[in-house]
């Protein structure tokens, strides 16, 4: 009797794992989309997002809550791509590795051992193999388009999202002028 109750939550734990990753999968292509149409911008080295204005007009619309789960979920993307760009590297130096020690020992190594060898490499690697990056805060700017004479695009807001805290930090960019500039006015 009980053991139907037990494979029953089970069934209902898996369907639920299944729904959560579908919603997953669903997000993470729905940035895709925006990063292929430049509607977002990833600089990985100063590590800074760069937002169309449109875009972030619709989030900051829905509430300040939507807006942060947004930023949450454009750097988790950028994290799982990140991670996929090292475990991919990982698994070619290890497939590169293990092709030359058996071309040392053969005289030719035909196309057939070769992908037996990579499959091989693939389905030993370990999952732990690679670190996770780290979860650091990151800058965000949203682009402005500007027509006056010329197209051009401006910085309209900036800011500083951590998605450990979950604390955001947001100020217009015109704002951030007038504050330098009266610095300046103050020092010089």
């Amino acid at each position: 009797m009980f053991g139907f109750f037990k494979e029953w939550r089970k069934k209902r734990a898996a369907k639920k794992k299944r729904k959560e990753m579908v919603k997953t999968s669903r997000v993470f292509g729905y940035l895709e989309q925006l990063f292929e149409s430049n509607m977002l911008m990833w600089n990985a080295r100063e590590r800074r997002l760069y937002i169309a204005e449109p875009l972030a007009v619709v989030f900051i619309g829905q509430g300040w809550e939507r807006w942060r789960n947004f930023l949450n979920n454009a750097y988790l993307y950028m994290v799982w791509k990140l991670q996929n760009e090292k475990w991919e590297e990982h698994a070619r130096e290890l497939e590169q590795a293990a092709i030359r020690e058996r071309k040392a020992q053969v005289v030719v190594l035909p196309k057939a051992e070769a992908d037996r060898i990579r499959r091989a490499v693939r389905a030993g690697l370990v999952p732990g193999s690679v670190q996770v990056p780290p979860i650091e805060p990151f800058e965000f700017f949203v682009i402005a388009d500007r027509t006056d004479d010329a197209l051009h695009e401006a910085i309209a807001f900036v800011g500083e999202y951590d998605p450990d805290t979950r604390k955001l930090e947001m100020v217009a960019w015109e704002e951030v002028k007038d504050a330098v500039a009266n610095i300046q006015q103050k020092e010089g």
